[in-house]
């Protein structure tokens, strides 16, 4: 008997990392009776093979990530509408960036965040009309290398670069935003603090923003903009701190985008980008991941989860959802005040086999409680949800009219 479908629209993404999150959630759907079948229209001839798949498969639903295929059309209509399939529209971004991915979407499909920051930024202001929900990613069940190996301390400090001088360069173009933005990056005092949250962006940005004259509505293009412009700046100020702080130490980075880093005479050594499943390979040789959050409080990045799957230590800036959920990891956390990245480190290169029985009863306690599988499982009963409320004929009520 043929089972039913869930279908993976893909594209040509950097490093093909997404596809690499997407495929820890099929072996918990196959053994809910579903399989995952991968489509990428970013090469000649999906169209063909769309067609193919539909007509020789039961599609339970469509998984659309960060909006790729979400609003594909056939003669003017949306094409899951008029399949009536619901998507399940996994998005990766908050939602100020390709800011049509969460708007206009259709009514069958889910906004999923991976951060709940952004789930809540969608509620308040974009307010899309659809269905909206977040996930924690959770701990895949990877490889893990024999504790009995012995060897130097290995950290992998994946990501891509970019220098903040550069964005903030970009500015000039436009002298009374660009003393706006200054002003906003001022108030927040980032360096100060150690750490910013997404969260606190919008009020304060509409706040300096009055005072200089604009009145801000939620959503609009400027606001965007705005946000946008800080939340990248800060990110990209977090991962420039994390490259300085690691010169001196034994670290492999992978990525592109390094060049404002000076690299002579450093220790780590800058390998340039890698495909996800390489990196992934390299997890169980590692002892630790260096990992960096998107400017969020309620979640961790994904990169975080994949370290505890590996049984290698995160050593990730921390926030509350990492303390309350994962303390294991705190000894080997960070901020962004100076001086903190490299106690880190140091923890970590000075006491390696600590940081990884830590990080194995870490991923011991948590594989039940906070694995991917749980995720996975939670999309499937959020996609039921959906199919029942814009699918399924509902039980008489005079007094609701959908």
């Amino acid at each position: 008997m043929q089972l039913d479908s869930i279908l993976s629209l893909t594209w040509k993404s950097a490093y093909q990392s997404v596809r690499g999150l997407v495929l820890h959630f099929a072996p918990a759907w196959r053994q809910a009776g579903l399989d995952l079948i991968e489509l990428d229209i970013s090469t000649p001839g999906w169209e063909a093979r769309l067609k193919t798949i539909l007509g020789a498969r039961k599609i339970g639903f469509v998984l659309a990530t960060s909006g790729i295929g979400a609003k594909l059309q056939i003669d003017g209509q949306n094409l899951w509408a008029k399949l009536n399939l619901p998507v399940f529209n996994l998005l990766l971004d908050h939602p100020v960036y390709w800011a049509a991915n969460h708007t206009t979407q259709p009514g069958t499909a889910v906004l999923g965040y991976m951060f709940r920051d952004h789930a809540l930024y969608q509620a308040s202001d974009v307010r899309s009309g659809n269905m909206v929900t977040s996930i924690d990613y959770g701990v895949p069940d990877l490889p893990l290398r024999s504790l009995s190996e012995s060897g130097r301390p290995r950290v992998i400090f994946a990501k891509t670069g970019n220098a903040p001088e550069a964005l903030a360069k970009s500015w000039r173009a436009t002298p009374k935003l660009e003393r706006l933005l200054h002003d906003v990056l001022d108030a927040l005092a980032f360096e100060r603090n150690g750490f910013a949250n997404v969260a606190a962006f919008p009020p304060l940005i509409t706040q300096v923003a009055a005072a200089h004259r604009f009145e801000l509505q939620p959503f609009d293009p400027l606001s965007r903009f705005l946000i946008a412009q800080i939340d990248d700046y800060i990110r990209r100020q977090k991962s420039t701190a994390i490259a300085k702080a690691l010169l001196g130490f034994d670290v492999d980075v992978f990525g592109a985008a390094w060049e404002h880093i000076d690299i002579a005479g450093a220790k780590a050594k800058f390998h340039g980008p890698i495909s996800y499943g390489d990196l992934e390979s390299r997890f169980p040789s590692a002892t630790a991941s260096l990992t960096m959050n998107p400017n969020i409080a309620l979640s961790a990045h994904d990169r975080f989860f994949t370290a505890i799957g590996a049984g290698i230590m995160p050593l990730s800036d921390r926030n509350g959802y990492i303390a309350e959920r994962f303390p294991e990891a705190l000894p080997f956390s960070f901020d962004f005040t100076p001086g903190s990245i490299e106690a880190a480190l140091e923890k970590l290169f000075s006491a390696p086999e600590t940081a990884i029985e830590a990080a194995r009863a870490m991923r011991e306690r948590t594989r039940k409680t906070d694995g991917v599988e749980h995720a996975a499982t939670f999309i499937l009963e959020t996609m039921q949800a959906a199919r029942f409320l814009h699918l399924t004929p509902k039980p008489a009520q005079n007094f609701f009219v959908p």
